[in-house]
C-alpha cells in the first residue's frame, strides 16, 4: 500500500501580511488521518520557527483549506522523506516563513528523487499566493476542503 506526500494549506492567505500556512502531510488515501510535518512559530516578532511532527492528524485539522498531492511513496521512500523533512532547518533568520521552509525542503526532496523533477521550481512560484491561487495552479492535484 502506498503513501501520498502532499502539501497541506491552512488559511486562505488573502491578506499578504498573513499568508497561508503550509506543511507536509503523509497519509494513505482514503484515510482521513496522516502525519503532519511542518514548522510552527515559536516567536512571531523574530520569525523563529521549530519543526513539529503531528502524527495521526485529521486532514481537516485547524484551518485546513485543501491539500495538493506531490508524490506517491512506498514505505521505504516514506521513511526517507520523513528524514529529509525533519533535517531541513526551521527558519530562524527573521525573514523566511513556513512557505519558504516548504520550498527549501522540496529542493532537498527533489535531490533525493522523492518528488518529481521540477516540483521545487513550481512551488517557488506558489510562495506568497493565496490558497485560491495555489488551488487553481495545481489543478487536479488539489483536493479542496470547501473552505476556499
Amino acid at each position: 500500500m502506498s503513501y501520498q506526500l502532499s502539501i497541506e494549506v491552512f488559511g486562505t492567505g488573502e491578506d499578504p501580511n498573513h499568508r497561508s500556512h503550509w506543511g507536509f502531510m503523509i497519509h494513505r488515501p482514503p484515510n482521513r488521518t496522516g502525519d503532519l510535518l511542518h514548522v510552527r512559530v515559536l516567536d512571531l516578532d523574530r520569525l523563529w520557527y521549530q519543526f513539529e511532527a503531528r502524527l495521526g492528524t485529521d486532514l481537516l485539522t485547524m484551518q485546513a483549506v485543501g491539500i495538493c498531492k506531490i508524490a506517491d511513496l512506498n514505505a521505504q521512500q516514506r521513511q526517507r522523506a520523513i528524514e529529509v523533512i525533519k533535517n531541513e532547518p526551521a527558519p530562524r533568520d527573521g525573514h523566511r516563513k513556513c512557505q519558504d521552509w516548504v520550498f527549501s525542503t522540496l529542493i532537498a526532496l527533489e535531490v533525493e528523487e522523492l518528488v518529481p523533477p521540477g516540483t521545487s521550481e513550481f512551488w517557488k512560484e506558489m510562495v506568497g499566493r493565496p490558497a485560491r491561487g495555489v488551488a487553481r495552479a495545481v489543478g487536479t492535484n488539489w483536493t479542496s476542503f470547501g473552505r476556499v
